[in-house]
Order: structure tokens, then sequence, then C-alpha cells
């Protein structure tokens, strides 16, 4: 059971884990890995990797690889308040001789993430667990827009991460969770990382925060598309992508006009009906515009065997029909893919919008304030549909745009090929130009209406204004689209 320790306690001991490296860095850095070791299935490569046994090994084997260590390892490595303090806390516990871990750390943002060990993933109390973070909610948490927030809600919310990060944007946040367990974890992960504008509810979905509004709503959901296993960190009980659906179309209710709802999930095509109209069905009559990000598409098959091998541990003659109960679970309501990616929504008033893109690449930094830029920027697509409108307008390109150049070797000199213009922070995004666009764009600093550089494009061409104007519009509202210009 873990217990919250008095403010000093706590952060006495998340300063000690920082000061002896136990950060995100180095940890990938002293496991030679790109991913942090979650589940970690060859075991002997890890214990080798911290054969040393220095005080950050020993942090390791503890707290990462799930290994108990008799006293005379840590004797002059670890201080005997912090393994007091661990031991107060309940991250460790007295296993005879040895000092046995209960939980994983896991450093994230500079923050201190305590979840469930890899063990109990394996273990017959899976039903339960409550996940460490992860690349699906580090992902939710790059997409998530920082605007300053006066009521935030962090919907499954697991460990509390996703709470945590938003607790420095947002006057108030409620965590909830169908898992009773997570409310000890939330409130412990509170402690260590010094927040205390977190409120913390067990029930279902929005059950807890009824009658409620939120600025912002972030989900990291249950969403796997499966015969449910009993799994309520990656499933749900309802059929197919009904949850998914259920939170898009109830989500908006629990918004304040303006307030962005941001989650992950999954979606299914069946046949006869394109995957794009199952979520325009979803999004229609929400009272929102939406922005789906899609990641990946797998086929039934592809998609069975890769979420077996995520939930459970089967293998053989097991994992043979395992696969075939799920294959049935698909062919039997018809689903021939299944998709994911990210969703944002914002509750506006007026006639909404809703546009589908692929996401570019899986991206490494925060782009939040790409959700942002995107929603303004279709808001002044909506409302500046006609040319004389949008000439009005006084585009911006982006500070982190950038023009690059492709170059060909003939005849013993380089020659120009292409040109495209792309966004170097962020979520990636680019469109090849011309020369004469490129310097277009130079003159794009806010300052002057899409007339005026029209205007002063006409002139310098000495080409016919009536012209130019159609062209430039054309062209703005490609950049528009792409985010390479701001409105």
């Amino acid at each position: 059971m873990l217990k919250p320790l008095p403010s000093e306690s706590a952060r006495r001991l998340h300063d000690f884990f920082v000061e002896a490296g136990f950060t995100q860095e180095q940890l990938r850095d002293h496991l030679k890995l790109h991913e942090l070791p979650s589940a970690p299935k060859n075991l002997p490569y890890f214990l080798d990797r911290t054969r040393e046994l220095s005080l950050l090994d020993v942090l390791i084997r503890w707290f990462r690889l799930g290994v108990p260590l008799q006293g005379q390892f840590i004797s002059g490595l670890v201080p005997h308040l912090i393994v007091m303090l661990l031991l107060e806390s309940g991250m460790l516990i007295r296993d005879g001789a040895a000092l046995a871990p209960t939980v994983m750390l896991t450093p994230y943002a500079g923050y201190l993430f305590v979840a469930d060990l890899a063990s109990r993933l394996e273990s017959e109390q899976a039903s339960d667990l409550v996940l460490w973070p992860n690349p699906t909610s580090r992902l939710l948490h790059l997409f998530t827009n920082r605007s300053p927030s006066q009521a935030t809600l962090d919907l499954g919310t697991g460990s509390g991460m996703q709470a945590i990060l938003a607790a420095p944007h947002s006057q108030k946040v409620s965590a909830t969770d169908l898992n009773a367990r997570a409310a000890e974890f939330v409130a412990f992960n509170s402690s260590l990382n010094g927040v205390h504008n977190i409120e913390i509810l067990t029930g279902d979905t929005f059950q807890p925060v009824e009658g409620c509004r939120f600025d912002l709503i972030v989900a990291n959901l249950p969403f796997y598309v499966t015969p449910s296993s009993m799994r309520l960190y990656c499933e749900n009980n309802l059929d197919l992508d009904d949850y998914c659906r259920r939170v898009v179309c109830e989500g908006p209710n629990y918004l304040e006009e303006g307030g962005y709802l941001q989650m992950t999930l999954e979606w299914v095509q069946v046949r006869g009906q394109a995957w794009q109209h199952r979520l325009a069905e979803w999004l229609q009559n929400t009272g929102c515009d939406a922005w789906v990000l899609r990641g990946y598409a797998r086929d039934a098959a592809a998609y069975a065997q890769e979420r077996i091998g995520k939930v459970m541990s089967s293998s053989g003659e097991a994992a043979a029909a395992r696969f075939e109960e799920w294959m049935a679970y698909y062919r039997s309501r018809n689903v021939e893919e299944v998709h994911g990616g990210l969703l944002a929504m914002r509750r506006r008033s007026g006639k909404n919008w809703v546009r589908v893109e692929e996401m570019p690449v899986n991206p490494c930094e925060p782009f939040g304030d790409s959700v942002l830029e995107t929603f303004a920027n279709y808001d002044a697509l909506a409302s500046h549909r006609e040319d004389w409108q949008l000439l009005a307008l006084k585009p911006r390109l982006a500070a982190d745009a950038q023009l690059d150049q492709g170059f060909h070797r003939a005849g013993g000199k380089w020659v120009l090929d292409a040109m495209k213009v792309v966004r170097t922070k962020g979520l990636p995004a680019s469109l090849a130009v011309d020369s004469q666009v490129a310097e277009f764009l130079g003159r794009c600093d806010g300052s002057r209406t899409l007339r005026q550089l029209a205007a002063e494009l006409a002139s310098a061409a000495h080409a016919d204004l009536s012209q130019v104007e159609p062209q430039c519009c054309a062209v703005v509202r490609k950049l528009l689209e792409r985010r390479l210009v701001l409105s």
C-alpha cells in the first residue's frame, strides 16, 4: 500500500532520485536503449548492464527491473534516511534479508511517476494494473495544448501522468478513473512531485464529474478493440469501438465554450463503410469543431496478433486459440481494419467543421501549439470562403518556417531541383513552392493584408492584379491548411 509522504520528506525523496541520475536521459544512456525498459523480457541483459551496482544501478534494479536486493549490496550507497523513506512510503518492503520494490518508477518530463511493477502485467492481478508512462501516454502529452485552464479533467488518469503534467497550467485538475487502485497512485505521485491542485475521483467515465464543465479534457482511453480479457488499463466492456464513440459524443457536454477535448482513440472499418464515414457519424451534431490525426491502420489479423502480444503472455496452442477467438469476434462484426490516432475537439457555437489528416511522423517534441494554430487557421478558412474575404486577412509566416532547396548536378554545375517551405518545430509540415511564391512568403509578416501583398506582387511582376489576387488566395489557402502561414 502506497503512502504519500509529508511535503518535506516527499521533496527530499524526489531530489534524491534526480541527484542520483535517475532521469529520463541518463537512464536511456545508461541502459543503451532508445526506449526505457518497462517490461524487460531479457532480464539477464539488463542485470549485466547494471552489474557494477553503483547507486544508479541499485535504483534501476529496484525500480525499473523489480529486483530485490540484499542489504550488503546497498550498504554505503543508499543513505539510511532514504531507505527509511522508501519503506515508509511503501515503495520498498522487507522480504527476509532483502529489500524488495513494490512499484516501478519512471522519470518523464522532469517528473517521477510511480506505477505497478511490470511483473503484475503477467500475473493474475493484471486486470487492475496501473500502467507506467508509455508511448501512447507520452504522445497524448506532446499533443495536449497548454493554454491556461480554470478547470482540467484527466479522464482515465491511471498513474496521474496527464493530470500532473496539466497542473502547472490549470487552476484545478480533476483526475478520474474506473480503476479504484488508480487513486492511490495519483495521490502518491502528486505528493512525490509537489503538485497540490488535483482532486482524485473514482467512477465510470464522466459520472464522477456530472454537471461540471472544463476548459480542457485529456483522455488516454482504454481503447483496445478486443474481446474483453479484463484489462482495465487498455480495454473496456463495450463492443468494438463503442467506448471511444461514447466519449466523443458525451465529452462536449462537459466542455466550456471554447474548451478542448484531446484524446487517443481507435476505431474500426467495417465492411461496406469507409472509416472516414464512421468517424464523421460520431462527430456530427456534437457542437464541436474536430481535428483527427490518423496515426496507423492494421488489418484485423495483424491487429489481433499485435494486441494479443501486449495484453497476455500465452504461447503455442493457447496463443493460437486466443487468436482464433479474436478473429471470430472480428469476423462476426465484419471488421476489416482497425485505425488509431489522436482527436482534438473544441466546443464552439455556430456551424462546425471537421478535418481528418494523416499524422506525418511520430512526433518527439511537444506540438500542442500546432493544435491551437490548426483550429485558428481552419476557423479563418471557414470564415473567409470567398476571395474578397480572404484578401482582408493578414497572413503571417510561421516563425519556425524555413526554405529548403534541393539541387542536382548537371553539365558540371548545380541546378536547382526543387524548393519547399517546411516547419522545423512541432508537427512537421511542408509545401513545394517556386521562387515567386517563396519571395511572396518572405513578405508575409502579419503587418499587411493579403490584398496589399498581392498588389505589391502584381506591381513588381508587371502583372494584372485581377489575375494575381486569385492566385495569391489559392496559395494562402494551401499554406493555411498546412500551418505554414498563420491567420
